[in-house]
């Protein structure tokens, strides 16, 4: 009731707010400012610039000529600031007479390192970068649009932001992409970033696709053409504003907004052709020695046949039946955008139809987006959106899946092919009767349908007091299911072959409202405090309604209804969460910072008499070039900023976690079948939030004029209460073990971004972004939990990374008496996270017409369990290199499969047990350290006088050929060491799985 009463009250404050329009008396005592924003250097016009009135909400921005219009402003004179990426901010200041327009012109400086940026996330008082005592990092999404191949929010991060990682699970079209800041924080708990649209906290995660393999992704329905920009929060800055769920950092999505003031209208159009293909893969063979039932006259084996018994043959199912295609991509997207005299729009529409390199693997997304802003007078602005996504996601049976495309074409015999009359119902080849047929004609769809709002209101009734409320949901529907058509080939076996439906109806609601107010007071002429205070609630709902239909009698009727045997099942789980907040920053003459805060936080997750779990802030920030002593170097060190921070954050467990829990179960004692129960999760009411606690310091710097920037930052984050779960006996007759606080877990490393001009002249522009990280990720504590299995071949040991490979060792190979002797226990082999990445990207702009740019990135010091040759080498036996004794030196072979001696265990230990090739699988985890040309581009931008000149409506053209996975350095055995069959969270796994294929891409971009 607390809380509700408190929601009750802000929003009647909200709801007056909003009705304060001022009159038009008022209105008509006003003035204009107007103007244009240009390149120093060029005269070039400077678009997308913001254009800020002081001490007031007002904000414009440029168009594409770089003009601007800041409307109904108090009349005398006002300093007006102006803000771009990429450019050094500008501040001016002009008179303005009431009814009259001003003209004030701004010609900005470029430069790679701007401390008075604004930075919206994380961040509350002075939001300029340089008060902000931990880093932000922002990644301007339209520069990298107009000329790298971007589909997708992931290809906007991958390699652009040091300490973000990103993974995908496949080279399969629309499969979710792992991404992970600064580390692993959780073994049971989520490692994905928390995920919000201008302010409003969205579903995110990823969704099982009834497979081993790949999933589902939700990051996959936003559209990156409606992104303005993204700030990823990676430390301590999450823990004010975010709380108890942000351990595993923030990604804020910035949607393009209309331009007010401006009284302009603008249109601009993407088209794109594409296409993907597996370029540097081909599938291996499968082998086998004929028989002598194969080699005879009559064998319907064409491989066999008339040929000597023991003859070495083999068979590629996939390419002899051409199971690759060419993908295809098809982009569209258009975009107005433009405002009046206190309002500004942006609409949008964007579509994008995948077909990928398998047969039945297709995506296909559609957005609209509108925002509104309004700025109704100098004290309050509303800004208004609406995103409405459509996204349908066809995954093909494959990766980690046996039966799929790469396990039916890997794992089968030649031994069963079969030219006969009736060899379309035999396997033919493959692994099982399930071939091309069987495998083409499984549908696995997940159909959401999604709408995703957002409100924000900036108040500021004084120049010392502002107010920000946000409030908006996200909602998507999930229409899934997985169907295996009715046949009478026998392709999915015992009643499946009937033809089997099953269905999901899944429902995924969450609100927020937050509130946030500042207010500010100086204190002479060097001190400024500002205190910041607010609320955030997030109230998170899931439904899930489960149907599965066995037996049709025509699969063009197949819903779950007209099946012969139907069953079903559903569920819901619902999770409140309240954050309170409170921040004081000092300021020293606006170049020195201090900033204290705390939040509040609690969580249904453990019940309404659960503690409040508390999150302290607490940081510094020192412009220290600004100061008196600096400048004798300022001619070398032109901005210099030092910054330390610490905080705490978390993780809550999934809503139920700490509750004691019974399961439904049917008895019949009288004859009569009755409801009764049954032990489920024990729970645990001391259950309390994982809680990581993380210090980071380092420094801003710009050389040369900043025309070189530099980013560094040292990190240390110690998550401890980490949430596992304890062993109970079996006798207590619970279904789950609870879960406890216990253990600890360590991250750390180093991160640097750099930013180099290295060339800048009128007809040529070389300009070069690098990045590179280190991270330690350290198990330090289990308790007393003893060490066990997380994902393939990982394990947890303290000392040792999360999820760490291990095998028995093995400790020397005996050739003459083929003896392989191993350690004792499984021993720690090598990383599962890279502990070392970088990425370079270079960009020439030649004659201010044509632009080049490639992206070249690197991870290092990891493994990966290469289990597709493991499992063709050792359990279904199809390679060559085992059936092959000549294909392998006596000692690899001894290696890998130990000892052959009939009688005789493969394996020895130290203590002289016997051990299997399961044990042992140092052999095939195998470093999987690579170099990636990732991205290439060219684009070529058409001058201003021949764009006119097509039909006189058109005022600007680029046309843009790209390129993605051009080309890849490692020493990896496999097709592609940055793919993952598994979908645990602790797993490096290649085990039938599809690699990233070469993405073309031909692009023309519009402006009218």
């Amino acid at each position: 009731m607390f809380h509700r009463a408190i929601i009750c009250r802000l929003s009647v404050i909200a709801a007056v707010l909003l009705i304060a329009v001022p009159s038009r008396a008022l209105l008509a005592q006003t003035g204009t400012i107007s103007g244009k924003v240009t390149d120093a250097a060029t005269a070039l016009p400077v678009a997308d610039a913001r254009v800020v009135l002081a001490g007031t909400t007002f904000e414009a921005q440029t168009n594409r000529t770089g003009d601007y219009r800041l409307t109904n402003v108090k009349p005398g004179r006002t300093g007006v600031s102006v803000f771009r990426l990429g450019y050094k901010a500008k501040r001016d200041s002009v008179i303005v007479v009431a009814g009259q327009t001003a003209t004030l012109d701004i010609a900005m400086t470029q430069s790679v390192i701007n401390l008075a940026e604004l930075v919206v996330t994380g961040t509350a008082g002075n939001q300029e970068r340089k008060a902000q005592s931990a880093l932000v990092a922002t990644v301007k999404t339209a520069d990298i649009i107009r000329d790298a191949p971007i589909t997708s929010v992931a290809n906007l991060l991958q390699s652009r932001v040091p300490g973000v990682s990103l993974s995908a699970q496949s080279g399969t079209a629309g499969t979710a992409t792992q991404i992970r800041i600064r580390g692993a924080s959780s073994i049971n708990l989520s490692n994905q970033p928390l995920l919000f649209i201008d302010g409003v906290r969205i579903n995110e995660g990823q969704i099982g696709s009834g497979q081993a393999g790949q999933q589902f992704d939700r990051l996959n329905d936003l559209n990156p053409e409606e992104i303005e920009s993204i700030e990823v929060v990676k430390g301590p800055a999450a823990a004010t504003l975010y709380g108890a769920d942000a351990s595993a950092g923030v990604i804020q999505v910035i949607t393009k907004k209309g331009r007010a003031g401006s009284s302009s209208f603008e249109q601009n159009l993407r088209l794109e052709t594409g296409s993907s293909e597996l370029v540097n893969y081909t599938p291996p063979d499968n082998y086998a020695r004929c028989t002598a039932a194969s080699v005879v006259a009559t064998s319907t084996n064409p491989l066999c046949r008339n040929q000597t018994v023991g003859t070495l043959v083999s068979d590629n199912p996939l390419t002899r039946v051409n199971a690759f295609r060419k993908g295809e991509d098809r982009v569209l997207n258009w975009n107005a955008r433009g405002g009046g005299q206190n309002y500004g729009f942006n609409l949008s529409y964007g579509s994008q139809n995948t077909a990928g390199t398998l047969p039945n693997n297709r995506y296909n997304r559609y957005n609209v987006r509108t925002n509104v802003n309004y700025v109704a007078n100098s004290k309050l602005n509303v800004d208004v959106g609406l995103g409405l996504t459509q996204s349908q996601t066809d995954l093909p049976d494959n990766d980690n899946n046996g039966f799929g495309w790469l396990g039916g074409g890997l794992l089968g015999s030649p031994l069963t092919r079969n030219d006969g009359p009736t060899g379309q119902l035999t396997q033919d080849g493959w692994f099982g009767v399930r071939h091309y047929n069987a495998i083409n004609s499984i549908q696995r769809r997940l159909l959401t349908k999604r709408v995703t709002t957002s409100v924000t209101a900036n108040y500021t009734p004084t120049s010392w007091f502002t107010n920000r409320i946000t409030g908006g949901m996200d909602y998507a529907n999930d229409d899934q299911r997985t169907f295996l058509p009715k046949n009478d080939s026998l392709w999915y076996g015992g009643l499946n072959d009937g033809g089997n439906n099953t269905s999901q109806s899944r429902g995924a609601e969450r609100y927020t409202f937050d509130y946030l107010g500042n207010m500010k007071k100086g204190w002479g002429a060097d001190w400024e405090t500002n205190l910041s205070f607010g609320l955030q609630v997030i109230s998170s709902r899931n439904n899930l309604l489960t149907a599965n239909g066995i037996g049709f009698v025509t699969n063009s009727n197949n819903s779950v209804g007209s099946a012969a045997q139907t069953t079903g099942g559903g569920g819901f789980t619902e999770q409140r969460q309240f954050g309170y907040l409170s921040q004081l920053q000092i300021g020293n003459q606006n170049k020195r910072f201090l900033q204290v805060g705390v939040r509040i936080d609690r969580n249904s997750s453990f019940g309404a008499a659960a503690p409040s779990f508390v999150l302290p802030k607490i940081g510094g920030s020192w412009a220290i070039s600004e100061e008196d002593f600096f400048r004798p170097l300022a001619g070398i060190v032109n901005t210099l900023r030092l910054r330390a921070a610490y905080g705490t954050t978390g993780r809550s467990p999934n809503p139920g976690d700490a509750l004691t829990t019974l399961v439904a179960a049917p008895f019949n004692i009288v004859g009569s079948t009755f409801a009764g129960a049954i032990p489920g999760n024990p729970g645990n009411s001391d259950l309390k939030p994982e809680r990581g606690t993380e210090f980071e310091a380092g420094l801003d710097a710009g050389f040369f004029d900043n025309r070189v920037s530099a980013e560094l930052t040292y990190f240390k984050k110690t998550t401890k209460d980490l949430i596992i779960a304890r062993p109970i006996p079996p006798s207590l007759g619970f279904q789950t073990n609870p879960l406890a606080n216990i253990g600890s877990l360590l991250n750390s490393g180093v991160e640097l971004a750099l930013n180099i001009n290295a060339l800048n002249t009128p007809n040529v522009r070389w300009d070069i972004r690098a990045g590179a990280n280190t991270l330690r990720n350290e198990l330090t504590s289990l308790g007393t939990v003893l060490p066990f299995p997380l994902g393939g071949a990982g394990r947890t040991i303290v000392g040792q990374q999360l999820g760490v490979m291990v095998s028995k060792r093995i400790e020397s190979i005996n050739e003459a008496t083929k003896v392989v002797t191993v350690s004792d226990t499984l021993a720690p082999m090598g990383n599962l996270f890279p502990t070392f990445e970088w990425n370079i990207n270079s960009t020439v702009t030649l004659f201010k017409n044509l632009r080049v740019s490639a992206l070249l990135d690197a991870k290092r010091d990891f493994m990966v369990q290469n289990f597709t040759a493991f499992f063709r080498e050792t359990q279904i036996v199809r390679s060559n290199l085992r059936i092959d004794t000549t294909a392998l030196s006596a000692r690899e072979r001894l290696r890998r499969y130990g000892n052959p001696t009939p009688g005789q265990p493969a394996f020895v230990t130290n203590k002289g047990n016997p051990s299997t090739v399961n044990d042992v699988i140092d052999a095939f985890l195998e470093r999987g350290d690579f170099v990636r040309l990732r991205e290439l581009s060219a684009t070529f931008t058409v001058p201003n006088s021949l764009a006119r000149k097509m039909g006189g409506v058109v005022d600007g053209a680029s046309v843009t050929f790209a390129m993605q996975n051009i080309k890849l350095w490692t020493n990896y055995s496999g097709p592609d060491p940055e793919v993952n069959a598994q979908t645990g969270a602790f797993s490096r796994q290649d085990f039938l799985t599809l690699p990233n294929p070469r993405r073309s891409v031909l692009r023309f971009n519009f402006t009218f």
